[in-house]
């Protein structure tokens, strides 16, 4: 079965898809053409278009899918997008009123080629309820978007995602799709394992380097100072700055909003509050947003051109899935990460032997032409003279 341009150009606005959209696209139009089941886990980096690959089947095919998300406002930014592409689709969560709750699962009855924009615990109610009889009847496809979260979240803070191979029994669908783009060798088999229960499974593994993105290791005397002297070059704006914790993200957005347009973002925030700094800085042009990691995840605001980490993060994956967020639009972007003496030798050690390209991507488990990217403070010394670096 061939892919429908016209509904490539039309429904997307796009006119050409890169190969492994290609590749994920037509895998699942012969799949359902031919009614042989081929279950796909997509590693591909941020800003790659992760979600054309399930839409664009759903709008040829006009079929049903449950797409699984770990965040209600990544259910809702999709859903915006479903909208868009004309393709019918409702948003089931926890929340709801009953009277709500069944307004939409009736419409979904009616609809059957409506899709289900969910979360593994919404799901697991169904099924406790009963309510997910007609998925089962009437479901081609699984998605699960930032599917690491069934391994790093599932083993304890998110014990719904252990769930995933009952719920997906329950639905039975002809094909599960898994979308991550942090995943490392440990990660993926703990999806493989989580998600599809170690069946056979076609892996398209695209490189997570993102190569407009210019990455710096410093170690400033003053993060606030380095932070500010980064951001009054307007050009480095929109930028995030990712904190751990909620009290330093509000501190940060209170200190710099007096010379920048600056708000705090995390998941202690009343949902109206979030969904409202949400829509700010998706719409700002200058805005410095000071957040946890509450923003890291599925975010498509695409004109981001600075990331700051303000400490070293716990993993690499965790680095590169933050990192993400900026130059999401193609443009040259940066990547800053704040080093102090204090951090763990091991978890620093990809910014700050040698390359950190090349760093970050070996810890990724993938490999770089070359010993110097030229893309990177290490290979370019562009931050060398600052004050309190090695």
């Amino acid at each position: 079965m061939d892919i429908d341009i016209n509904i490539l150009q039309s429904s997307f606005g796009i006119h050409y898809l890169r190969p492994y959209q290609e590749l994920i696209i037509r895998t699942i139009l012969e799949s359902y053409a031919s009614g042989e089941r081929k279950d796909m886990l997509g590693i591909l980096p941020t800003g790659s278009g992760k979600s054309l690959c399930f839409m664009h089947p759903i709008r040829q095919l006009s079929i049903r899918a449950v797409i699984i998300y770990p965040l209600l406002s990544l259910m809702s930014d999709q859903k915006e997008r479903f909208d868009r592409a004309g393709i019918p689709a409702v948003v089931l969560r926890g929340g709801l009123e009953k009277e709500e709750r069944q307004k939409r699962i009736e419409f979904l009855k009616a609809n059957p080629s409506a899709s289900v924009i969910t979360n593994p615990e919404t799901l697991l109610a169904m099924i406790a309820r009963g309510e997910d009889r007609f998925l089962r009847k009437s479901t081609e496809l699984v998605v699960i978007d930032e599917a690491h979260t069934a391994v790093t979240w599932g083993s304890s803070f998110r014990e719904a995602y252990r769930e995933l191979p009952r719920i997906i029994d329950a639905i039975s669908p002809k094909i599960v799709l898994a979308f991550t783009a942090t995943a490392d060798k440990a990660i993926g088999k703990g999806i493989l394992d989580r998600v599809f229960s170690g069946r056979n499974v076609y892996i398209v593994h695209s490189s997570p380097d993102r190569e407009n993105i210019f990455y710096h290791a410093v170690y400033p005397l003053s993060k606030e100072q380095e932070a500010r002297r980064i951001l009054t070059d307007p050009a480095s704006r929109p930028a995030v700055i990712f904190l751990r914790s909620r009290i330093l993200a509000e501190r940060i957005a209170s200190a710099l909003s007096d010379t920048f347009h600056a708000a705090c973002y995390h998941a202690g925030l009343p949902a109206d509050e979030r969904r409202e700094k949400e829509e700010w800085f998706s719409a700002s042009a200058d805005g410095v947003l000071a957040a946890t990691s509450a923003y890291g995840m599925g975010v498509d605001k695409k004109n981001i051109r600075t990331i700051i980490h303000w400490s070293c993060p716990d993993d690499t994956a965790s680095f590169m899935q933050e990192s993400g967020r900026a130059g999401r639009d193609g443009n040259p972007a940066d990547s800053y990460i704040f080093l102090s003496y204090s951090d763990n030798a091991s978890i620093a050690r990809p910014f700050t032997s040698g390359c950190i390209r090349h760093g970050i991507l070996s810890a990724m488990g993938e490999t770089m032409e070359g010993e110097r990217c030229l893309a990177c403070s290490a290979c370019t010394g562009c931050d060398s003279q600052r004050a309190g670096e090695k």
